[in-house]
């Protein structure tokens, strides 16, 4: 029975490369514009009891574990756009592999993305192996969670309910006018408008450098909140601070800013170096080491900060993050332009890894951050998995 159990996982995950055919139904057709929308609902339990019979014969606890990894690394939903009766587009809800589905805490399991598709002739949408070329945004910023879904036959008898004890547990189900609502606002920002940066996913692993061992170690938790005290001053002719700004906001999770760093702001809290970013010593002694960094293709820090240098202590941790930090503007007289500041980040130790707690921005004749014109205090909550 263990090495069904084993081999039916591999299977879920990899295909073997075997080929079924999939049991789907419309559940939705829609006009707007001078579209069409018809709406593909695979039936994840109808879909994966046929592929994997020996299912319904599993106890609940190994029932379970292969129900998550199904949901985790298959489509779901096909949304697909037709113009002139052809199909243009697919927006293709599936699970997300790299999350986890968490048995206890059921509100952390918005593990979906919907991947946005040019439509082309002999395509099995269903498999992202066969499309996954072809995709041209990822999208995973969603408002909704749960295991289950309010169209699938298993639920037939399930109206007005949160959920179904399925699989060894409690499971929420997502209504589809809460899947609807989310897919179509999104069509309407592709079509229409432009989808906010934010929302779209990018290869998190391209931002993973041993050197900043704070970029693996953030994985340790399921989010990381940060509380930003951000003071902005201007001084008088004695040095002395004349006005003083303070505002105070908070980053749901820093995680979601991996690869996504758009703003200044998001680049400065917490840089994220990629593995192909190199760290060169250039100064050493007992107490310190000293490394500047040059980057490669990193649009986000090479737009912020330029002369990168890292201090690490005898400890290899680091101590801050000194660069000259890129202010970008544009006014009617100068066109765009450019500033520079000085810039540090100090880190400390939460929990178990280093992160800023201090950050500093001054005038670059302010080399010692006497009078720094910004000053942010960060502070952390840490959700484990």
């Amino acid at each position: 029975m263990k090495e069904k159990f084993v081999l039916l996982i591999t299977f879920l995950i990899f295909g073997l490369n075997t080929s079924f055919a999939q049991k789907s139904k419309t559940i939705e057709k829609l006009e707007f514009e001078n579209y069409e929308l018809k709406v593909i609902f695979f039936d994840p339990y109808e879909n994966l009891v046929s592929e994997n019979p020996e299912f319904k014969n599993l106890d609940s606890l190994k029932q379970g574990e292969i129900w998550n990894e199904y949901l985790l690394n298959n489509v779901i939903y096909d949304f697909q756009l037709i113009q002139k009766k052809k199909i243009v587009k697919h927006y293709i809800l599936r699970g997300n592999s790299s999350k986890d589905i968490y048995p206890k805490d059921l509100t952390r399991n918005n593990v979906y993305l919907l991947d946005i598709v040019n439509h082309k002739k002999n395509t099995n949408f269903y498999r992202l192996s066969d499309y996954s070329k072809m995709i041209n945004k990822t999208i995973d910023k969603f408002s909704f969670y749960g295991t289950l879904f309010e169209n699938m036959e298993l639920l037939k008898d399930n109206d007005g309910k949160l959920g179904k004890n399925l699989f060894g547990r409690f499971r929420l189900k997502i209504p589809y006018s809460t899947i609807q609502n989310n897919v179509m606002t999104l069509i309407g920002f592709d079509l229409f408008g432009e989808i906010e940066t934010e929302w779209i996913a990018n290869n998190t692993e391209e931002f993973k450098n041993s050197f900043f061992d704070y970029q693996e170690k953030v994985d340790q938790y399921f989010k990381i909140e940060r509380i930003k005290k951000t003071y902005v001053r201007t001084y008088d002719q004695n040095g002395e601070i004349q006005n003083e700004y303070p505002r105070l906001n908070t980053d749901e999770d820093i995680k979601s800013y991996i690869g996504k760093m758009n703003r200044i702001g998001d680049v400065v809290s917490l840089p994220f170096f990629k593995s192909t970013d190199k760290v060169i010593l250039i100064e050493k002694d007992s107490l310190y080491s000293k490394y500047k960094v040059e980057t490669k293709n990193n649009k986000p820090i090479d737009k912020y900060l330029e002369n990168i240098v890292v201090l690490k202590n005898s400890d290899g941790e680091i101590e801050n993050i000194t660069a000259t930090l890129l202010i970008h503007g544009s006014s009617i007289d100068r066109g765009d332009y450019v500033e520079r500041e000085n810039y540090i980040a100090y880190f400390k130790t939460f929990k178990d890894l280093r992160l800023p707690y201090k950050i500093l921005f001054s005038p670059l004749t302010d080399k010692q951050f006497e009078k720094p014109r910004i000053e942010i205090e960060l502070d952390y909550l840490f959700h484990r998995k």
